[in-house]
This record gives C-alpha cells, structure tokens and sequence, in this order.
C-alpha cells in the first residue's frame, strides 16, 4: 500500500467518525427535546415496538390511570386489560383499520380502568411506521382524558332528550326563531294547532310567519317590545291561540313563541259574561213586580181584595225568583263538582218513576202520568235523587205546556246496544214547538213560549241536560207544533238486570 492510499483511508475514517459523533449529538438532542416534550405534554404518551413488542407507556400516561411510573410495565396487555370490555372490539377495528391503511391515522374514544376501579373516558391518537416492506415497525400516539367533556356531552344529551320530550307532551305549541329571524324550529303540539309543519315554515322570516298563520290578532297586554296576542285561526278548526313572547341571547335562538290553545276559557267567559247578564235580567224582573208591589202597600190604602191580590203577586214572584235562584245554583253546582257528587245505585226503573210521580206536584184538575212499563224489570244504575230531579222537570213541563188537558204518557224501555241503556219516553198533547225552538230547547233562559203565560225560569231543561250527561247519557227531543212534544231520555242500564247482583239496590 503506498503512503498516498493510506493517507486517504485515515482521512475517510476521520470523516465518518466525525460524522456519527455529528449524529450521536443530533440524537441526543432529539431525545432530550423528546423528553422534555413528554415531560410538558399533558397527554399521555405511549409507544408500541412491533419488533420487540415492547410498549413505552410515559409518567403522564401511567398518572392519568392513577400510577406510579414503577406500577405499570412495558407489555402491550398493560394497555388492553385495561380497556372496557364493551369498547375492546371498536378498538381492535380501528387499530387494524389504520394498520391496512383505511384510516392515515388511528383515533379512538374509549374507556381505560383507573387504578380505584372508575373508568375514565380517554381519546387515544396513534399513527404507525412502516420500513421499505410494508412492515409496522412502531405505533407511536398519545392519551387524552375526556372524561369531563365525555360527562358533559351525555348531560347535554340528556337535557337535549328531557327537553325534546317536554315538548312533545306539552299541550302548548313552541316556535323559535333563529338569530337572523326565522323560522328555525316548530313544536308538534304547533303543527297539531295549525296543521302548519316545519318544511313549510322552516326559514320564514317573522313577516311571512304570521301571514302564513293567518288569523285574526288583537292585543291583550303588554309584554317586552311587543305585544302578547289572542289569534283566532280558523284551520284545520276554528282555534283562539293564546301567543307570548320570549327573547334570548342565545347563540342560536333569537325569540321564542308559545302558542297555547285558550278556545274552551275563551267561551267559558263569553258564556259566563252572556249567563251573568241574562241572569241579573230575570232576577230583575220578578225584584221589580215584589218591590212596585210592596210599595203600594206601604203607601196605599188599599181595600181586603186589592190587598189580597198584591200579596198574592209578590208571594208567586218570590216562588218565581227562589226557583230561579235554586236552579241557578244546581247548574253551578254541577259544573263546579261534575261527577263528584255523583253517587250510583242499582234501582228498578219502576221504582224511580213511583218516587218521581210521589212528589210530583201536579196541577189542579190533572191526572197522573200514564206509566207503560216494559214486560219484564228493568234497572238503571244513576244518582236516584238526580235522576229524579230530570225526570221531574221534564214532566213538569209535559203539564205547564199542555194548558188545555190531556194525558201525558211516559214508556220505558230497554234499547239494544252497548253501553245498555234504558228509555224513557215522557210525551205530551200540549202545543209542541217549531223546529227553531226545539234547536235551543236546551239553551239557558230559552222559553218556548213567549206569551208570558206559561210560568218558568228557562233553565228546567238546561239542568235536565247536564244531568243526563253526568250519568254519561243523553236526551232527545221530538216536537211537532199543536201536536205535543216528546222528550226521550236515555239512562246507563245495569250492567247486570238479575235481582241478585251484589251491591246497593232499590226496588224490585
């Protein structure tokens, strides 16, 4: 070898010498900066070499599980045992997912085991290595707890169900509108109100909401900015929408109506407002013939006769207005307790008609109702002394409105059907009505007859109406002008017509 060669092979050495102390350095610089990333990252850390199968689990990974950097070894079952059995398989798959390439990086949110036996929930990210072959030489990833967010996400879920849930009960219709102002959501007791759904009015600006409503709007009071509205829609029924207002800071949400359907309070109060005006003028009539009447005979010097006729008077105006205002509070009684004071027994239907005819005042010259019975006992499950009072005022007026005589006949009977009801037709020969009046015989303070003649409050037949339906049936009513009226009321049969059910009982 000649001095020149092996000068060159000292100087080539030197070089490469020089150059894997150059590389040594960089590496060590590397994992210091590496380490020193480890020890500042909040994350936890882990490493997988596939070739030796050993893993690098960093302190902060083993701390974030409640280890001590001793407790905890270098075997991928460290990680795996460790996992919740229910999320071990959706793991594997995305592991294996990111192996094949499907996915350019593995990313998972699961459950780890703490060392006191909770779960934390932690969102794992990985990527792998592969040499020249296609072979994984190492995984490398980080730990994330998110147990917080994770706890966070499924009580908003919860109060996001809670709420959807809300609004699918509430009898109230909700619509929001979003921060440009529209249509962004609408509640299905809304589109139950309106039969207006979301695809028609989703993006509507507030304008073209309400003209899509339609609707006749007045004011009721004020709320802030603007005012709270009664609606009246007429689609798809005729509604009266009671509509309040809500604004809202919130990111997404602009304003909030709630539509609530007010259509039965809204008649109640015009019904209350016409029954208390109808009813101060009936009182009133009567309170003016007693005190005009009164006062003649105060002032007066009247003789024997007048003076009998005057008492007379006041005595049957006082009947009239104590009739009135007795009848008047049965219909306030039974709308205010309804079935509550209902109190059903099994009594023969033969039995109740002997105990309305009993008390029944009939007037002079009369005979007593032609009772037709069916062949074989029949029994209605009511209220005796309800039932007795409908019966009553419905042969009452079978009497007052047949001035001239003739029978009034009543039939019972059973009709087919279910529920089982029983019949009870009670006719007269008396002057009967126009098809007009029969249409409001039911009306409060509605008189057939307006001569004057004829006495009575106008409500007999409003309370017959109302205590037939509390015992869950009906009546009917069949008039023909000069030919006498027939009333039809239908009672609950018992349920069983044999004399030997058990429970209370009346007649035979």
């Amino acid at each position: 070898m000649s001095p020149n060669t092996s000068h060159k092979g000292l100087t080539t050495l030197h070089g490469e010498l020089d150059e894997l102390v150059a590389r040594n350095a960089a590496l060590a610089v590397s994992e210091e900066r590496w380490a020193l990333a480890i020890l500042g990252n909040q994350d936890g850390i882990w490493d997988w070499n596939s070739q030796t199968g050993q893993v690098y689990f960093s302190g902060r990974w083993k701390a974030m599980l409640g280890y001590q950097a001793t407790e905890i070894g270098d075997q991928i079952d460290e990680w795996l045992s460790r996992i919740h059995p229910d999320d071990l398989n959706p793991v594997m798959r995305g592991i294996e997912r990111h192996l094949r390439g499907d996915d350019e990086l593995y990313e998972s949110e699961h459950r780890v085991r703490h060392k006191d036996g909770h779960y934390l929930w932690i969102l794992a990210r990985g990527q792998a290595q592969w040499d020249a072959d296609g072979s994984v030489l190492r995984i490398t990833g980080s730990h994330n707890d998110v147990t917080e967010r994770h706890l966070t996400q499924e009580a908003l879920h919860d109060q996001t169900a809670e709420l959807n849930t809300i609004l699918n009960l509430s009898p109230d219709g909700f619509v929001s509108f979003n921060q440009s102002g529209r249509v962004k959501y609408l509640s299905p007791a809304f589109t139950q109100m309106t039969g207006l759904d979301l695809t028609q009015m989703q993006g509507l600006d507030e304008s073209a909401f309400w003209r899509a409503l339609g609707g006749q709007q007045r004011a009721v009071a004020p709320l802030p900015d603007k005012p709270r509205r009664l609606l009246e829609i007429s689609q798809p029924a005729r509604r009266v929408l009671d509509v309040s207002q809500r604004f809202s800071q919130a990111a997404t949400v602009s304003q909030i109506l709630c539509f609530r359907d007010v259509t039965h309070e809204t008649e109640v109060d015009r019904f209350k407002t016409e029954f208390l005006s109808t009813a101060a003028h009936e009182l009133r009539t009567p309170l003016a013939c007693i005190y005009g009447f009164a006062e003649l005979l105060l002032t007066q010097k009247l003789d024997d006769a007048n003076r009998s006729e005057f008492l007379n008077l006041i005595f049957a105006q006082s009947q009239q207005m104590s009739e009135l205002l007795n009848e008047l509070l049965d219909l306030s009684r039974i709308e205010a307790r309804g079935t509550q004071d209902l109190t059903l027994t099994r009594i023969a239907a033969q039995t109740l008609m002997q105990q309305v005819v009993t008390g029944l005042r009939l007037p002079p010259g009369r005979a007593l109702p032609d009772i037709t019975n069916a062949a074989s006992a029949l029994f209605l499950r009511v209220d005796p002394h309800k039932a007795q009072q409908a019966i009553t005022n419905v042969l009452s007026n079978a009497y007052k409105y047949s001035p001239d005589g003739g029978a009034v006949q009543v039939r019972i009977e059973a009709e087919p059907g279910s529920p089982a009801m029983l019949a009870i037709h009670i006719s007269d020969q008396g002057i009967g009505m126009q098809p007009e009046q029969v249409k409001r015989i039911f009306e409060r303070f509605y008189r057939a007859d307006n001569s004057g003649k004829i006495p009575g409050t106008g409500l007999g037949m409003s309370i017959v109406k109302e205590l037939v339906e509390l015992h869950q049936g009906s009546v009917s009513v069949h008039s023909e002008h000069g030919q006498g009226t027939t009333v039809c009321l239908r009672l609950p049969a018992d349920s069983d017509q044999q004399a030997a059910q058990s429970g209370p009982e009346l007649g035979v």
